[in-house]
């Protein structure tokens, strides 16, 4: 056993009390027996406070997830949570009898997609919950009393409202806030009760860029505050509006560096004055240009990731910087400039009643296990006391840790976790615990806000070439079809991946990036199904269910996708679904065999013994009945594909190749130019692996299109264009069924026919081919070149933006002629079109 570091092997000395269970992918009867038989599960990345037990625990087979925490009438925590039989969600409420955890009411039986449920103690209802419910393709808020009392909903004709936040104020008045998705960025709504039994709604913000996940801290007068971040000045910041019962409102911004800066909590001060506020702070220009060259020095959408503490004073506005919290976790906080780095995430702030604040974190470090924990630290206006790790709290990164104080004073706080031991998901159980507030903690010091020794990092623009606005489109009208292009991804990794997982973060920051940051028409996160873990059946269901939560019609589409990470010579590929549901077809045949997903085998066949190689992916595919595009990435290198062992591929799967991944290099053809804004290496040399490239499948005779994704830690340089006929997911599967696909480095257009006959088709000439090809360049265009049966055949050189050349190959072979075109920018940007297949017969 490997620990981070000498305070933590210290730190484990002194809770020898803590007993080791065994990892949760084994056997699941004999965990569960082992389970009640020791209430801790012991870890190793202990922060050096040592080890805070829970009191109770609900973890019954299955999973219990995402919960949320009141008081009732009679001062007992009282927890609202999402259950889950492996088919659909349910919610329920459990509470604290005698000492235990005890699940006391069902609260929404009919099932379902359920997210982010709320609960609060109205004084005429009791304990009310409030959650968001997937309706008819719509997410809308619902509340219900947990007794006897009916829905409380409003129904809406569009939009999604989503990250919900409620409580009640000292005048018996409801609030509720929440992020708001329709047909454009999101925005932040509120509605509360007002004093004449009526309800009243705000849309708290209206900007043209995305604001985010706001969280409700009621005031101590008739006024509530609500944190939220917004990405209007180009980059995340955090804001505070404070909302009067009368429907005043105004909004102050709280943290507005360059820096990534959202996911905020606070908590208010006993005299209502000071607002204690936490938030996560990541680097300067997050989700721009990284690719390969800058992740050797580190990058990614969660790299660098810290927990600033300011303090906001609601008279003045004033905010005063007080610390980062990062190093009170050691290899968390890592030199910039290396590949790597550990986490921290999603703070919770609660006041003690002799008004000291605590906050509750998620923390990873670089050389741990890969999954988070969750530790407590309290600040006393000088110095922050040493962290403790709440026991039984290892999960992944993207679970809130709710928390209060009680009547009598006392802390207490509940959280998720499967107790794993390594990346492998387990059953999910709540975690209960109480903490006295007047009990001496070891201090660890003050902190400063700026860690000193720690500097900015090295990430910067490869050019200075102006970002084209995501609203401009390029529309191509083509043998009687109107098309549009859109952009997008679908080769993303989360936590819910095995590797680099600090960096990469939680599937909420892919779609973040994706929305604002990458200005993209479309995503699909595609986690790994078998590399170091299994993907677990739950994990595709949350893939999925977070995928519909940021389907926004007519403004972002999302896809459901995971990635089979068989090697060579079978080639890595990601299968992207358009519909909920899909199989998962693992590589290894035991574990389909214990999936849900089980059917009929193939008898055994292929190099790779107790795998399914490609072909039988397709035959499952086939059997299950659902549509799917597979698309095979890095084919020239240990994942990828010798194309000579592929006798047949399926079209009715694979119709396009990932020629391009911003993670590492363009994989197009030995000796092919090299993007310059991912890679410093001018040419492609791929040794061993040269059978892999796209001009190997093309020559073989395999059809395939040109498309582009970005991998683990890259952003922004990869965009996978898909010429569509409607804004819909199913259309974008057509686009890339019938190789109506370019691949690029930046929003390119690109339109490339032969004899009218758009990229990607298949037609016979009797006259020479004449191939028209219009590019609108991000920068001025350098080289277009004419690759023919994979060898560059002609090459125009605009040196302008814009290039429009209509072109007929003065001497084309007799038979199958293969086009393609390969555009250079000056900026070093690059863009590539599929081809189109032409057999000419004079």
């Amino acid at each position: 056993m490997q620990f981070c570091s000498i305070r933590f092997l210290v730190a484990l000395c002194l809770v020898a009390f803590a007993l080791s269970l065994p990892a949760q992918n084994a056997n699941k009867k004999n965990n569960q027996k082992k389970k009640k038989k020791s209430g801790i599960i012991k870890n190793t990345a202990i922060a050096p406070g040592g080890v805070h037990a829970p009191i109770a625990s609900w973890n019954p087979p299955g999973h219990q997830d995402f919960p949320a925490m009141c008081l009732d009438d009679e001062g007992r925590p009282s927890i609202v949570y999402i259950g889950h039989n492996g088919r659909k969600d349910t919610l329920k409420l459990a509470q604290l009898i005698d000492g235990k955890l005890v699940r006391t009411k069902d609260i929404q039986t009919r099932g379902g997609d359920l997210y982010q449920p709320t609960i609060f103690n109205d004084p005429k209802d009791g304990l009310t919950a409030a959650w968001s419910e997937l309706v008819n393709g719509r997410w809308l808020v619902i509340q219900r009393p947990t007794g006897k009392g009916r829905l409380r909903w409003r129904p809406r004709e569009t939009g999604s409202d989503i990250f919900l936040d409620a409580a009640v104020d000292t005048a018996g008045r409801q609030w509720l806030t929440w992020q708001r998705f329709d047909a454009g960025f999101s925005n932040i709504e509120i509605k509360w009760d007002t004093d004449d039994g009526k309800r009243r709604h705000l849309p708290l913000t209206k900007h043209v860029k995305g604001d985010w996940e706001p969280r409700l801290i009621l005031g101590r007068k008739d006024e509530a505050l609500v944190l939220f971040d917004s990405y209007r000045n180009g980059n995340y910041d955090v804001f505070l509006a404070n909302v009067t019962a009368d429907g005043r409102s105004t909004i102050i911004p709280i943290a507005t560096s360059e820096r990534y800066e959202a996911r905020a909590e606070g908590a208010l001060s006993p005299d209502g004055k000071k607002l204690w506020v936490a938030y996560e702070s990541g680097i300067k220009r997050w989700g721009k240009d990284l690719g390969a060259e800058w992740r050797k020095i580190g990058g990614g959408l969660n790299y660098d990731r810290r927990i600033k503490f300011v303090s906001v004073d609601l008279k003045s506005g004033k905010v005063r910087q007080i610390s980062d919290i990062t190093p009170l976790v050691p290899d968390v906080v890592s030199p910039l400039g290396k590949p790597g780095s550990g986490a921290v995430n999603l703070p919770k702030v609660v006041v003690d009643q002799g008004g000291k604040p605590w906050i509750f974190f998620r923390y990873c470090p670089e050389r741990g296990a890969g999954y988070w924990q969750l530790a407590f630290t309290r600040f006393d206006g000088k110095e922050w006391s040493q962290a403790k790790t709440l026991a039984n709290s290892a999960f992944c990164q993207d679970r809130r840790c709710s928390a209060l104080v009680d009547e009598d004073g006392m802390i207490w706080a509940a959280w998720p976790s499967d107790n794993r031991r390594n990346k492998q998901h387990g059953d999910t159980g709540i975690y209960l615990t109480k903490i006295d507030p007047t009990k001496k903690l070891a201090s660890a010091g003050p902190l400063p806000f700026e860690i000193e020794g720690i500097q900015e990092s090295p990430l910067k623009a490869p050019n200075d070439t102006p970002e084209r606005d995501r609203n401009e489109r390029n529309e191509w009208t083509i043998n009687g079809e109107t098309y549009t292009l859109v952009w997008g991804d679908v080769h993303r990794h989360t936590d819910f991946s095995n590797c680099r997982t600090t960096d990469d973060g939680c599937i909420v920051e892919h779609f973040r990036y994706a929305i604002d940051a990458g200005g993209l028409d479309y995503l699909a996160t595609s986690d790994h199904t078998e590399v170091g873990k299994t993907l677990d059946p739950y994990e595709w269901f949350q893939s999925q269910k977070l995928a519909d939560i940021f389907q926004n019609p007519e403004f972002f589409l999302s896809l459901y996708a995971y990635e089979r990470e068989q090697k060579w010579p079978y080639g890595h590929r990601n299968v992207v679904f358009d519909q909920r549901g899909g199989p998962v077809v693992y590589i290894k045949r035991s574990n389909y065999e214990k999936s849900p997903w089980a059917t009929r085998l193939p008898p055994e066949d292929g190099v790779r013994k107790g795998e399914l190689p490609p072909w039988h992916l397709w035959e499952l595919l086939h059997e299950h009945g659902h549509r799917a595009v597979t698309i095979e990435h890095t084919s020239a290198g240990t994942m990828g594909t010798d194309w000579s062992v592929y006798d047949k591929i399926d079209h009715k799967f694979e119709n396009i190749v990932e020629l391009f991944q911003g993670s590492r290099e363009s994989y197009e053809g030995v000796g092919a130019p090299q993007p310059q804004v991912v890679t410093k290496t001018s040419k492609s040399q791929f040794g061993k692996f040269s059978a892999g490239v796209y001009q190997n499948a093309l020559r073989l005779g395999h059809k395939l299109g040109a498309y582009a994704s970005s991998d683990h830690r890259s952003v922004h340089v990869s965009y996978g264009g898909v010429y569509v006929k409607n804004f819909d997911r199913s259309a974008i599967l057509d686009g890339m069924d019938n190789r109506l696909t370019v691949a690029a480095t930046d929003k390119i257009f690109m339109e490339f026919s032969c004899n009218g006959k758009p990229l990607g088709s298949i037609l016979e000439s009797t006259k020479k081919p004449e191939l028209t090809m219009a590019i609108d360049g991000t920068a001025d265009i350098q080289k277009v070149t004419v690759i023919r049966n994979e060898t560059n055949y002609q090459v125009f050189e605009p040196g302008s933006r814009v290039f429009n050349k209509i072109w007929t190959d003065p001497n084309p072979l007799e038979g199958e002629n293969r086009y393609y075109l390969r555009i250079e920018q000056v900026d070093g940007n690059m863009g590539w079109t599929s081809p189109v297949w032409v057999t000419y017969q004079p």
